[in-house]
């Protein structure tokens, strides 16, 4: 068959359009898969992930099965229209853009990193609907499966791993802290003064964490407002519910949380108040004892935020499932080496 000049022109052209457009292709697959290499390799994967590579394995078997059947985020309820819930079921079993692994070390780096959505966008060579679609879907997803790796213990297990450190309170069943999230500025005035914190001078959220004495991330409630104070979260988050009469929870002096405990015949330890010019020998033996012991809970709300998802200020579009990313954060942190030692 013979061409004249133009086509045979015209031909080489289109050519080399599809070798230019194939080649793009390849160029951004090998990209995203360049990234994940080094994402979870012995070395990078706990900075990237948040956990060991053995670990990050054993996380993905255990939960790769059911997400085979994952059904993707469209947006909360409250914010979807009547109209648009008929939509969303027909569309919720979409087609995969990345593979489950992709999507599952997209997910931690995210937790871990705190990348900008555009950043991964541009690294996974999808747009950043599709990076916020699958982030939200695989945090609620997570949350859901792993939620074993927060566990509230009986009274015989912590008594079983007891530390020797804790000799002297025994009968301490967990230690309590709340840390203040910084938001984004909410738009709507009443939200802005929910969220308002006078010690933070900031727009916050309020996360009460509760830990072992053996060093385990035990209770997580939902987060509560900035303007809440610390003994209106411990009355309503479900914590006295868990309590069994002779136990101790261990706490800063701002937790003023003595008499709902007495209730439920809960001790309450804390360091001593200082009545008169200064404390008492006892009382400071006693106070220094506290504070070496509540070191650990400190070094734990640290830990948590080594994921940086959380430890900047955080956008208010992750509002619905805010509680849910605190949550993995903190089922993720229950898998590192423990650091209070038996």
């Amino acid at each position: 068959m013979k061409f004249s000049d133009n086509q045979a022109k015209s031909f080489c052209e289109e050519g080399d359009v599809s070798t230019t457009q194939t080649s793009t292709i390849d160029h951004q697959s090998q990209k995203g898969n360049y990234f994940i290499e080094q994402a979870t390799c012995v070395k990078n994967c706990y900075r990237y992930t948040g956990i060991s590579r053995p670990k990050l394995d054993l996380v993905f078997s255990t939960i790769k099965e059911k997400a085979n059947s994952i059904n993707y985020w469209r947006g909360s309820v409250d914010t979807i229209k009547p109209k648009e819930n008929k939509k969303r079921k027909e569309k919720s079993n979409e087609k995969r853009v990345l593979t489950k692994w992709e999507e599952f070390i997209l997910t931690l780096v995210r937790l871990r990193k705190g990348f900008d959505v555009r950043f991964l966008a541009d690294t996974f060579s999808i747009n950043a609907g599709q990076v916020s679609r699958i982030f939200n879907t695989w945090v609620i997803f997570l949350s859901e499966e792993l939620s074993f790796l927060v566990p509230w213990l009986s009274r015989s297990q912590i008594e079983k791993n007891l530390p020797k450190r804790f000799k002297k309170f025994q009968n301490a069943r967990v230690i309590i802290d709340c840390v203040e999230l910084y938001l984004q500025k909410p738009s709507l005035p009443t939200s802005q003064k929910i969220t308002w914190s006078n010690y933070k001078h900031w727009n916050t959220a309020k996360l009460l964490i509760g830990i072992t004495p053996s060093g385990i991330i035990s209770f997580i409630p939902p987060l509560w407002t900035g303007c809440i104070s610390d003994k209106e979260i411990v009355r309503n988050s479900g914590l006295i519910g868990l309590l069994d009469e002779g136990d101790a929870v261990m706490a800063d002096k701002g937790f003023l949380i003595r008499d709902i405990l007495t209730f439920k015949k809960v001790h309450l330890i804390s360091p001593a108040y200082c009545i008169g010019a200064r404390l008492s020998s006892r009382g400071t033996t006693h106070t220094r004892r506290v504070a070496s012991l509540r070191t650990h809970v400190e070094r734990y709300i640290l830990s948590l935020k080594h994921f940086r998802i959380i430890s900047g200020v955080i956008p208010i579009v992750l509002k619905p499932i805010l509680d849910r990313i605190e949550f993995l954060c903190a089922a993720l942190s229950n898998l590192r080496t423990r650091s209070i030692k038996k």
